[in-house]
Parts: C-alpha cells; structure tokens; sequence
C-alpha cells in the first residue's frame, strides 16, 4: 500500500520533482512541476504542466482530464489511484491504523533555483528572510548543543508547536532523544514508530492524529506532528519532531521545518567536525610540549620578547637567526599570534626536508602531469597560506630557481605554478629562519643578494641556551612538570646534584636538546628522584683540550664579546684588537644582538 495524499479543496495540488510541488516526486522521468490537480465545480482535474514525458489517465496520454473514482494516473514512471471520501484515509503501514500521513516529502540538500511562488506571500519572505538569519547565527556556533538548541528553538517559536525534540545517533546505532523544548516537556516520549519510519523512507512526513473510540495512539496526547531526519552523504545522523496538543500544524509549518533540518544538518557536522579538531589540538600540544609563551626573562629574552612586540605590528619579512634548537619557530609563532594575521593562518616548512628537485612543486604546486609522479594538482604552501603567515625554517635551503620565484612574490607579483600557465596571486606575510651565514651564502653564489636584502628587512637573533643564564633552571622546571603529567609520574623531582649538572651543562643543542634530556629522564628514573646518572649527558662541560662546537658563528661571537670585555665597550680598540674595520665590527655586533655595555 502506498503514501495517502491529500487533495485540499479550493488549493491546485502540484506535483513533480521540484521542492515547491506539493507532491515531491524522486522520479527522474518527472519534470519539476509535471502536472496539476485542481477542483472545479465539485469535480477534480489533472492538467499537464508542460512535462517533458507526458501525463496519463488510465494509459492515455492527456492536456487535460477529469478525474473519476478508481483513475489511474501516471506521472513520469509514479502511479497514482485516485478515491473520493467523505472520511479520511487510513495509512496501513501505521501499526495502530489512527495517523493519515497528510504530506510527506523526499529530502535532499540540492534544491535548484528558488521558484518566484515561494515569495508569492509575505510568510514565505519572512520565511526565507529567517532561514538566513539561522545560517548567519549558526556560523557561529562552534558547540553542537549550541547548533541544535538555536535550530529547535527558531521552530518551537515559528510553529508555535507544542513539543519540538531532536533525536541524534547514539553509538549503538540507535536514533535516542538529545533536547526537547520546552524542558519542562522532557517526560513526553517522542514516537518512536514515527522515527523509525522517517529514517528506513529518508523522507519528512507529517501526520494528522486520528483518535479511535475508545482507543489510543502511539501519539499520545497530540493531535499532529512533523518529523523531519537530518541526511550527512545519505547517512541519518538525527531527527526533529515537531507535536501540537491541539489543531492542525499549517504547510508552511512543514515547508520551513525542512530546509531548517537541512541548515542543522550542515552545521551540525561542521561543529561535531571542529570540537573533534579541538580535541585533537589539545592532545597534540599536550603530547609536543608545545608553549605559547617564550620561557625566560634573561636580558637576551627581555630584548628579544621587545623587538618581536615591535616587528609583529609592521608588514615586512622577518629574518630569524640563531643555532639548531635555540626555538626559531617559537619566536616565529609569536610575531604572527601579535600581528594584524594573527586570525589567519600559519603554516611551517622544513626547506632543508622537502627534496631539491621537488622544492619549486611543494612551496609553489604543481599541475597534474607537469613531471613524473605529478598524478594530481598540487596546492602549494604560498596558496594554503594565503592571507595568512608562512614560516621558512632553513630558508637557506632553497634552489636559486625557488629563490627567484618567492623573490618575485615577495615583490608583490604573482607565480606559476609548475607546469602551469594561469598565474596565482598570494597574500602572504614570509618570516625566514636560519643557523647558517647566508651572507657567506651570497658571496659564494649559493643565495640571491636581493633576496637576502628582501627577507631581512627585519633580522631577530635567538641566543643560544648557554647565554640565557637563569632561563636555564626555568625551562628545567618547566619540561620536568610538562613530562612527568605526561609519563604518568607526578610526583618526580630533580635531586640536587642533578639540577647542578643540567644548570652546568654548555647545551650546544639548546632548548631542543634539554627538552629531550628532561623527557626521556623522567622515562627512565627507577624511583621518583631524577639522579645525574639517568641524564643523558655524558659529561658537564667541556673537557680540557675538546672544542665545545666547529661552528664558526658560535666562536665569532665570543671573540667579541671577549675584545669588548677587554676594551671596556670600546669598538674602535675592540676592532683593532680582532684585525676587523669598525663598520665590520659595528655590523657584527648588530647582527648577534651583543650589549656593548
């Protein structure tokens, strides 16, 4: 036994594929509106509306026709038996035989342009006019109760139903209830039967509730009701019902509460999607050791916190300096999160990890076929980084041909892609890092002059760990907390010998390396008191006769600050003492942030 439809007197009953049929049809042979009934002096008519397949009454194709008991009317590959009653139609596959299914309809997201006859009424604009504000308000709601509570909440005032619930898919697979409004209505029971209906048909239907003489329903107490499921890819994730103690719910109460279910549906995943990515968020910063704030309040770290206040309000390239581990993308991460960006993205790229011959592709994307292996279009890092912050960790890394590519970018002119021939604009603010001297780079040939002179336009020099004084024993502090909630060992400490042979240590590793110190320590203590043995340090200091570091920035950097000391401050003596020009020596001292004081 199929669907009961209703024919309502004095209204044409439209129907065809088109949502602003009365009869939704999810036959591909229908045309959007194929065909109208009407009732013309006490008598129904069916009128083609123009389809492209043609109607048929009793096997003949028809203009126009009148309708008689027991017509069969065929609409695209629908059929349709036509009854005429004085007493309402019963749904036999209700199991108590007492709900006539007034209206029911197919969902789906794509509903194609907006037929001029939905505005053909002031209530269908202030319909539209409502749904937009809903989408507008659940853009911002990031809490999926919040999504659904505003959803639930725009019904119960639009229908002004007695009861609207939303019923969501528990992890037993069931449909169960979520949130009912108001909630003073929380010991009703939504109909099952009505749900389970619904979900196995994919379709809103809405019910009339026919009371039997001395009998009940399954839809106790009310007198109507609408359920509506929501679909994700043709999956149900939930359901809204909609009851009226008394009276009858209008159409557009039907015809609103869909594209409505439709709105929570989208945003609902979108939410579920985003508190999911929360979640990850947390655990990942938890796991990484991941700090926002730059741990120290040594002289070097007060200055360096001051330029990064200073450098993060202007516009241009960034320059960070400093050896292996010292925290360049740390720093990175601060200027963005102070700068005008700080609500747009920030990507990081390894240049020194990404393979030379594959440099150009991944900073600046690829075409599909443009060179072997090339199975699909390549986004690049410039494009994902678009209005926001891109991060270059060993800048010095780059090919001459990718030097000349972000040179050009930097100068506010767009690219190519590899392989392509549309050029592509980005809007990206670059911050560079290196533990190399990319000017011996430029006198070798190996790194662009003018690039160089572009990237650092302004130049931050981390110091090394050693130089940091008592940040040393902070970030000991610091790692010790993070990694003993981590491993599951609270209540670890340092013994006093140990904190010694950390704080004495000269780090050539830096942060990075005291961090893996200090994670793998809390690992393999036998008791809770961190000892010097379980340090994975293998001496303290340097040892007589061994070069704590080859770097040569590293020993350049002490020369001068050794002639200044000597000089008491003084540049000209400083230089003649280490055989350089003064501008050399003043652009040295520049260049490694040294206190001449």
């Amino acid at each position: 036994m199929g669907t009961h439809f209703l024919l309502k007197p004095g209204v044409p009953t439209r129907i065809g594929r088109g949502l602003e049929c009365d009869i939704v049809l999810s036959d591909p042979l229908s045309s959007r509106v194929h065909a109208t009934v009407v009732l013309e002096d006490g008598e129904y008519w069916v009128r083609d509306a123009g389809s492209r397949n043609g109607s048929f009454v009793n096997g003949q194709k028809i203009d126009e026709a009148r309708l008689s008991e027991g017509n069969l009317l065929k609409v695209g590959s629908s059929e349709f038996t036509f009854h005429q009653s004085a007493e309402l139609p019963v749904d036999r596959m209700r199991v108590d035989h007492t709900q006539t299914i007034v209206h029911d309809r197919i969902m789906g997201r794509e509903t194609g342009p907006v037929s001029a006859d939905l505005l053909r009424d002031s209530q269908s604009g202030q319909d539209l006019l409502t749904l937009h504000q809903l989408s507008i308000q659940l853009l911002g709601c990031t809490e999926p109760d919040d999504v659904i509570r505003a959803s639930l909440e725009l019904l119960h005032t639009r229908t002004q139903a007695s009861i609207v619930g939303f019923l969501w898919m528990s992890d037993d697979g069931q449909l169960k209830p979520k949130i009912i409004i108001p909630e003073g209505a929380t010991s009703h029971r939504l109909s099952q039967s009505l749900t389970e209906m619904v979900v196995s048909q994919a379709k809103a239907i809405w019910v009339n509730n026919q009371k039997p003489q001395g009998g009940t329903t399954v839809l106790q107490h009310y007198a109507d009701a609408l359920c509506v499921p929501l679909l994700d890819e043709g999956k149900t994730i939930g359901a809204i019902h909609l009851y009226l103690e008394k009276g009858r719910f209008r159409q557009s109460d039907f015809d609103v509460a869909i594209p409505v279910a439709n709105i929570l549906a989208v945003a609902l995943v979108r939410a579920q999607k985003e508190a999911l990515l929360r979640v990850d968020h947390r655990r990942l910063l938890v796991k990484a050791a991941v700090f926002d704030e730059l741990v120290g309040d040594s002289k070097p770290m007060t200055d360096l916190k001051s330029k990064i206040t200073r450098i993060a309000r202007a516009t241009g390239c960034v320059l960070i300096r400093g050896e292996s581990g010292v925290g360049k993308e740390l720093v990175a991460r601060a200027v963005h999160k102070s700068s005008g960006r700080a609500d747009r993205p920030m990507l990081s790229v390894n240049c020194a990890a990404i393979p030379r011959e594959l440099m150009e592709s991944q900073l600046f994307g690829h075409k599909k076929g443009s060179f072997t292996g090339a199975d699909s279009d390549h986004v690049g890092w410039f494009q994902q980084a678009h209005t926001g912050t891109l991060f270059l960790d060993e800048v010095g890394e780059m090919t001459l041909e990718g030097q000349a590519k972000l040179l050009r970018i930097l100068e506010g002119h767009p690219f190519l892609p590899v392989g392509s021939t549309k050029e592509v604009h980005a809007d990206v603010r670059v911050i560079a890092a290196t533990n190399k001297d990319l000017t011996e780079f430029v006198r070798e040939g190996r790194f662009r002059e003018d690039l160089y002179y572009r990237l650092s336009v302004f130049e931050l020099y981390i110091p090394p760990l050693r130089e940091r004084g008592g940040d040393i024993e902070k970030l000991v502090d610091h790692f010790l907390e993070h990694f003993a909630r981590t491993h599951g060992r609270p209540s670890m400490t340092l013994a006093p010998d140990a904190r010694a042979k950390l704080l004495a240590y000269q780090w050539p590793g830096n942060v990075r390396q005291l961090r893996n110190v200090i994670d793998s320590a809390v690992v393999m203590a036998e008791g809770c008191i961190i000892l010097p043995d379980d340090l994975g340090l293998r001496d303290v200091g340097t040892s007589q006769g061994q070069l704590e570091t080859l770097r040569l920035d590293f020993w350049e950097r002490k020369l001068i600050v050794e002639s200044l000391q000597r000089t008491a401050g003084k540049v000209p003596e400083a230089a003649n003492l280490l055989g350089l020009g003064r501008a050399t020596l003043y652009r040295k001292i520049e260049e490694f942030g040294i206190d001449r004081k």
